[in-house]
């Protein structure tokens, strides 16, 4: 199927993208941004998207990039909002900027992301095919929303915070706080998520799918971070994807294993309290809502049981 007719039109700049959307927003018509293309093509291909304009930001370079700040790649800083022995602790200065236009390759490809983000190296192994990782941009994974999705579950686990640009300048907002629903997010038609920023995390990181053969999103998914001290686990997040409308914290698991002892039964009974947080299940003609819980606390055990080997191994390497 051919998608139907719409304008194109090529972004100078992220000020020219600003006003492009602004001018289209104002006058009630679709546009949509066209980075990587590899979710909206698709879509507007089946005509479950008619967008009247795009534009293309792919060649705006300074939305592209990734930058380290100070501190090592097996940096133990726990981020804020990580449920932690101690409480809720501050973001130190160990952070890590990736530009919205920069491409699964990219951040494959770079030694220093996937040393400190082992779960993030996960999940670009695993991810769609060599055809997306080339194109596929981080920020245009975020801003679709799919509910089956691998990386946002990654970076919800390590506490990533978005960084968008409006008409009324620039704001940050946490990634738990961006994803809202099925294919929802907190961006306005006339936003543009400009990064997507990690706190240093601890070297337990790991990710686990089980994905639909043909599309190679995953049924479920869960990345677990984790940091243990003296045999008990004293940091702790856990993210799901694919079971619910959008990727969600598994709060439950987190508090069965905050301050316990590192053993196999803790991490057993962490991972059979994975639900859907809340929400109802997705279910469709791939896999029934049960079916996907089920696979969610299977992989929760996965991933937290190579976390906690990564934890307590960092020199483990990512798969």
């Amino acid at each position: 199927m051919f998608p139907a007719d719409f304008a194109y039109v090529r972004a100078e700049s992220l000020a020219d993208a600003l006003e492009l959307l602004a001018r289209a927003s104002a006058g009630g018509e679709d546009a949509k941004l066209l980075a990587g293309g590899q979710s909206l093509l698709p879509l507007m291909k089946l005509r479950l998207a008619a967008p009247e304009t795009l534009i293309d930001i792919g060649a705006l370079t300074g939305l592209a990039g990734i930058t380290h700040g100070p501190g090592a790649s097996t940096a133990s800083t726990i981020a804020a909002g990580t449920m932690t022995a101690a409480g809720t602790t501050t973001v130190g200065a160990a952070t890590t900027t990736v530009g919205a236009a920069t491409t699964y390759r990219t951040l494959q490809r770079d030694p220093e992301m996937t040393a400190r983000f082992p779960g993030i190296a996960d999940a670009l192994d695993v991810l769609a095919d060599q055809q997306v990782r080339a194109r596929g941009t981080i920020g245009g994974c975020v801003a679709h929303g799919d509910p089956a999705a691998d990386l946002p579950a990654v970076l919800l686990a390590l506490d990533a915070a978005v960084t968008i640009a409006g008409p009324a300048g620039t704001r940050v907002t946490p990634l738990d706080d961006f994803l809202q629903g099925v294919f929802t997010t907190d961006l306005a038609p006339d936003e543009i998520i400009t990064a997507i920023t990690l706190p240093a995390a601890p070297p337990g990181q790991a990710y686990e799918k089980f994905e639909q053969p043909a599309s190679h999103l995953p049924l479920a998914g869960v990345c677990a971070v984790l940091e243990v001290n003296d045999g008990a686990v004293t940091s702790v997040r856990v993210a799901v994807t694919g079971i619910a409308p959008r990727p969600f914290r598994a709060l439950s698991a987190e508090r069965s294993l905050l301050s316990a002892p590192l053993t196999p039964s803790a991490l057993d009974a962490a991972a059979a309290t994975v639900d859907t947080g809340g929400g109802q299940s997705l279910s469709d003609q791939h896999a029934s809502g049960p079916y996907r819980r089920h696979l969610a606390r299977v992989l929760a055990r996965r991933a937290l049981a190579r976390a906690a080997e990564r934890a307590t191994s960092p020199r483990e390497p990512a798969r």
